[in-house]
């Protein structure tokens, strides 16, 4: 779940080094509000869920100072986050080699189910989304993809629609049992007291993509599962 709310600061266009900037601060203040407690009964911080406001008041600060500003580079993210320069966007920061074997890694996993599932005939989602999925393989194998960013964006839009696909495979008992399981997680009820509606329900979409993933053997398409 916390892998989730990360992935929703960066979907919601938050830099990482505001990101961490914004952590900082939630801990700095925890730490601070603890220092007149005796270690023994010092609270314990089990999420990032601790951290999600703090994350977005530095984000809203930082749209705020950005307004009438050039757009931010990569390499001015680095520099003020303390870090130096970033890799360059276009000198393929994972590797292409590496890049290129997890996209047929991720091909074959959607053939294999595809062939499991229909044999030669399949929805047309899926099969759009395996379309895609193998011409960004190609333009990644010949060089021309190399914005990582992009890359990114693209796959989670193919991610999105194959687990949209995979659900409606789901049968409505085990979804119903899903839903229970749900309602009794520790992390999800957490979230829920704590998170804006928005990002709990994103948190609990994001739930259930992973259940459709595990129930059909397919991984997340993301370069950050690299």
């Amino acid at each position: 779940m916390d892998w989730h709310l990360i992935a929703s600061w960066r979907d919601a266009g938050v830099p990482l080094n505001v990101a961490l900037r914004g952590i900082d601060i939630a801990m700095d203040g925890y730490y601070a509000r603890q220092t007149s407690r005796s270690v023994s009964k010092l609270s314990r911080i089990n999420s990032l869920c601790y951290c999600h406001d703090a994350v977005m008041e530095a984000y809203a600060g930082y749209l705020e100072s950005r307004v009438g500003q050039a757009p931010q580079t990569l390499e001015d993210a680095g520099t003020e986050a303390g870090e130096g320069n970033l890799p360059d966007q276009n000198k393929d920061e994972f590797g292409r080699e590496a890049v290129s074997a997890y996209l047929s890694e991720k091909i074959s996993e959607i053939e294999s189910l595809l062939a499991k599932q229909y044999g030669c005939s399949s929805p047309e989602n899926i099969e759009r989304a395996l379309m895609r999925l193998r011409e960004i393989a190609l333009e990644v194998k010949d060089g021309s993809k190399t914005d990582t960013e992009a890359l990114e964006r693209d796959l989670g839009i193919i991610d999105k629609l194959l687990c949209e696909e995979l659900w409606t495979w789901v049968g409505a008992e085990e979804r119903e049992s899903w839903e229970q399981e749900a309602k009794k997680d520790k992390i999800l009820r957490v979230y829920k007291k704590q998170l804006p509606k928005e990002s709990y329900e994103k948190m609990r979409e994001n739930f259930f993509r992973d259940k459709t993933r595990k129930k059909f053997h397919i991984g997340e398409l993301s370069l950050f599962r690299l």
